[in-house]
């Protein structure tokens, strides 16, 4: 018969897990270290790459700023200087409004405004910022790039005051400009618009623009011409052509009379910033599969020792006085009680391990673990889930495309769970090659859509932003449809891959 273990070993043993937990505290750190690349890569790019925060305190991660503010970058990150402490006063306001205008859309913006350096100059900025959200809905932080693009800004101004200053600050301007009337024909054009076409000024000026340009490129450029034309509004278009990307601002340009005669072209190109951007992105991608893997590692840990050491302690417990009968109740309940916590923490435990990767995503394959949360979740919170999968039982996804479609059932079921007062929820996952259809519809309380995305930035909740996200991270798209009293339906569309290691 197997000694039963003394309190010192129990202890002992107790001491051993806590040794356990601080290791896994470590792994979390190694993987905030792989950010160092992130730092590698945002030195290397022309633009000013920041992060900012509610409060408007900004960090860099080199010290282009300094050239562009004359303030130190530690004065930054260090937040002795915010952002909003260098803005031009008349422009804060209109700054503050595009941040908010980002949240009822798709939390990215890009604004124009004024800042004041430590000399006192004055430069115009246009800054590019996506907003980012914790798992409850709520602004973390901003990831964004700034531009100075005072010569641009001047040279409009420019246009409606001298000609032969005009002329002098396009030449000066890294943007390609031109200058056109409502029929198209160019006008005026700097030297960068030149060097794009290869041409001379004079084989340019006073030919019509829409001969440089492929039919296919042209009518969606001739119209947004004759838009400004109409409207006297500027117009933006960011677009792609035989591999080069440009961000195109188009301004109208009005006479002594007030009317509209010509139409100013501004035009960069962007092709480094979207490559940029993509690496960011795939390094995104590289971070969330790591934390995933980190997950898988620490839920295996949890589940299958510590969870079994914890029941080998409840065993012990039981058995401990088997041999002793004279033993005092009073020591029999407290037992009793130690028993009872750990019964508890073995449940914590497998709750927790399961929340970071289920084990049967593995094992069974994501339709038939989506089909096991869901009954778990229907018995844990009394609402009613209805799962059915078509086409998915023979799939090998991704490891990205996997582990995110099971994030996204999980999150719709806690926001329903929390928010819509529903009685019923029906899940429908679907294989539709090359497209993976996932649908999520309750009979609640439903809401107005475009009010929900505003407000959930002010409120404390994981919200469909969360979603948005992981959709974006997969390439796909979602769409909501609500209203007051009538429910939600979610429809995700996600392409997917299939994987080889199986």
């Amino acid at each position: 018969m197997s000694r039963s273990p003394t309190y010192d070993e129990l202890k002992q043993r107790v001491d051993e897990l806590e040794k356990e937990a601080v290791k896994h505290k470590r792994s979390e750190k190694a993987l905030l270290e792989s950010g160092e690349k992130y730092r590698f890569l945002v030195k290397n790019i022309p633009s000013i790459v920041y992060k900012g925060y509610k409060d408007w305190s900004v960090e860099f991660f080199d010290r282009k700023i300094e050239l562009l503010t004359g303030y130190d970058v530690d004065e930054y990150n260090s937040r002795r200087i915010k952002w909003s402490d260098i803005i031009v006063k008349e422009d804060f306001e209109t700054a503050r409004e595009s941040f908010i205008r980002a949240l009822k859309t798709d939390k990215s913006y890009v604004r124009e405004y004024r800042i004041k350096s430590k000399a006192g100059s004055i430069h115009w900025i246009q800054e590019r910022g996506q907003i980012v959200c914790d798992n409850k809905g709520k602004v973390e932080y901003v990831n964004g790039v700034f531009f100075d693009i005072t010569v641009r800004k001047e040279a409009e101004e420019a246009l409606n005051e001298s000609e032969e200053m005009a002329r002098a600050l396009l030449n000066a301007a890294t943007d390609a400009v031109v200058l056109l009337d409502n029929q198209g024909m160019i006008l005026d054009v700097n030297n960068t618009y030149v060097q794009w076409f290869q041409k001379s000024t004079d084989e340019i000026q006073g030919s019509c623009i829409w001969d440089l340009f492929p039919p296919e490129v042209t009518g969606q450029r001739k119209a947004n011409v004759k838009r400004v034309f109409e409207s006297g509004k500027p117009l933006r278009m960011v677009d792609e052509r035989q591999g080069i990307w440009n961000d195109t601002n188009i301004y109208p340009v009005y006479d002594s009379r007030g009317e509209i005669t010509r139409v100013a072209v501004f035009s960069r190109d962007i092709t480094d910033q979207k490559r940029t951007e993509e690496h960011i992105h795939a390094l995104t991608q590289q971070l969330i599969k790591a934390h995933e893997n980190e997950h898988q590692m620490i839920s295996r840990e949890l589940h299958d020792r510590i969870g079994q050491d914890l029941s080998m302690l409840i065993i012990g417990f039981d058995t401990l006085f088997d041999d002793y009968p004279e033993v005092h109740p009073g020591i029999r309940q407290r037992i009793s009680e130690f028993t009872k916590i750990l019964h508890g923490s073995i449940m914590a435990v497998r709750d927790l391990a399961y929340d970071l990767r289920p084990p049967s995503l593995d094992q069974l394959g994501l339709a038939r673990t989506i089909f096991q949360y869901c009954e778990d979740f229907s018995e844990k919170t009394g609402l009613s889930v209805d799962f059915n999968s078509a086409g998915m039982d023979d799939l090998r996804l991704d490891f990205d495309t996997e582990i995110n479609l099971y994030r996204l059932v999980q999150e719709g079921l806690i926001n329903i769970n929390k928010h819509a007062d529903a009685r019923q929820v029906a899940i429908r996952l679907v294989a539709s090659f090359p497209n993976i259809i996932l649908r999520i519809e309750d009979d609640g309380k439903g809401f107005n859509v475009e009010d929900r995305l505003v407000a959930a930035s002010n409120e404390k909740r994981m919200g469909l932003r969360s979603m948005d996200e992981r959709v974006s991270l997969l390439e796909g798209k979602m769409r909501i449809k609500s209203r007051p009293t009538e429910g939600t339906k979610i429809f995700i569309e996600v392409p997917y891959k299939k994987r080889n290691d199986r």
